[in-house]
């Protein structure tokens, strides 16, 4: 048993939820050196069954955790990493849904990763999201990873997000 707290918005669906397991002794797992020498900081977002979920924590559990043992927790603690995407999207200036993907990035498996390149992206776009493609607003989107599209993503770390966005919309444009 371990404490963890949910990524706030994901999004997923009803049967997973990604959460970041923290050590028992602090509400902030980051802040927390012997959790982070035992592992309860190496590992990021997980994908979680929200079966496996028990309750709110309690003091009363912390007795039975890797940390009150003294224990690293295992390599395999039956949860995978909760990737994340970026999409870059026009809408038509109605508000309809008609419109098309611009970019698509991913996985991220660092949550800050993701969130970096949305703030750059959105930083690029500001002021320009109805005129860089005409006639439709462009803007970017945080989200799961579907690893059954990966061919249709741009993986993030080999590029800059920006410039992936600029020459997807000299593509759009021509």
């Amino acid at each position: 048993m371990e404490p963890a707290h949910t990524r706030p918005s994901d999004d997923y669906g009803p049967d997973m939820v990604a959460v970041a397991l923290l050590h028992p002794d602090t509400p902030h797992a980051r802040v927390c050196l012997h959790g982070r020498q035992i592992g309860y900081t190496e590992r990021g977002w997980l994908r979680c069954a929200t079966t496996a979920i028990l309750g709110f924590w309690q003091p009363g559990h912390a007795m039975l955790t890797h940390a009150a043992a003294g224990l690293v927790l295992p390599d395999g603690v039956g949860m995978e990493p909760a990737h994340y995407a970026l999409r870059i999207e026009t809408r038509e200036r109605d508000d309809s849904l008609d419109g098309f993907t611009l970019l698509r990035l991913g996985p991220y498996t660092q949550t800050c990763h993701a969130q970096q390149d949305y703030d750059r992206l959105t930083a690029a776009l500001d002021g320009r999201e109805i005129t860089l493609v005409p006639g439709h607003r462009v803007s970017a989107r945080f989200g799961p990873f579907d690893v059954s599209d990966h061919q249709l993503f741009d993986a993030p770390y080999e590029a800059d997000a920006v410039a992936l966005l600029n020459a997807a919309i000299v593509g759009a444009s021509a």
